[in-house]
């Protein structure tokens, strides 16, 4: 399974240009909205006896606005527009064969982002029918802009898939949502969720 993946990786993901869109996403009781879009490419693929080694750069373009009564944008909340380095590290159990590891944010241009210090766990790690998909869990919470100069302690648990569509990379990226209680780390499905992220393979 490891040597399949790697090749698929190897063959289909690394140091492919990937374009997300503006993706546009409504929080705290439709008083905030978020616009995002990035440039993404992976890197740096390391391969040891046992593990998987790789880099995720996304240079990113969010912007999240305050919106009035009429739901228009009155001012700017938050920019989290900038440049970041992510690191995966991945090794198959011998235990139970699956692959599992973590995701973390090595640097970043962005001021004040929310990344700092936050790790995900990746488990379910399987390709079938030319589709590389994962799960991350995000250990403890990080912060989220909310009402006022307020920050809420939340969690992004997204489901990660890579596909081809007609012979052109996909990274899908669909995210869930959760309220995490900061003394019990107890974990709520929020009640704002956002839409899926979808990066397309493009023409440098």
């Amino acid at each position: 399974m490891k040597n399949d993946i790697v090749t698929y990786i190897r063959n289909n993901v690394i140091g492919k240009p990937l374009k997300t869109d503006d993706v546009i996403y409504r929080l705290e009781n439709d008083t905030l909205e978020g616009v995002y879009s990035d440039i993404m490419t992976f890197s740096d693929l390391l391969v040891t006896e046992n593990g998987i080694q790789f880099n995720m750069t996304t240079v990113t373009n969010e912007k999240i606005y305050i919106l009035d009564a009429n739901k228009k944008r009155s001012g700017m909340k938050k920019d989290y527009t900038g440049t970041s380095v992510f690191q995966y590290k991945l090794a198959i159990r011998k235990s139970s064969r699956q692959i599992t590891g973590y995701m973390y944010c090595q640097s970043s241009t962005v001021t004040d982002h929310t990344m700092e210090a936050v790790v995900y766990g990746v488990y379910d790690v399987a390709l079938q029918n030319d589709q590389l998909t994962w799960k991350e869990q995000q250990l403890l919470y990080r912060d989220l802009p909310s009402d006022n100069e307020k920050y809420r302690s939340v969690a992004f648990d997204p489901d990660v898939r890579f596909y081809m569509e007609d012979g052109k990379l996909r990274f899908e990226y669909i995210p869930k949502l959760y309220d995490v209680d900061p003394v019990t780390l107890d974990k709520t499905l929020d009640k704002d969720q956002y839409p899926s992220f979808v990066s397309k393979e493009y023409y440098i």
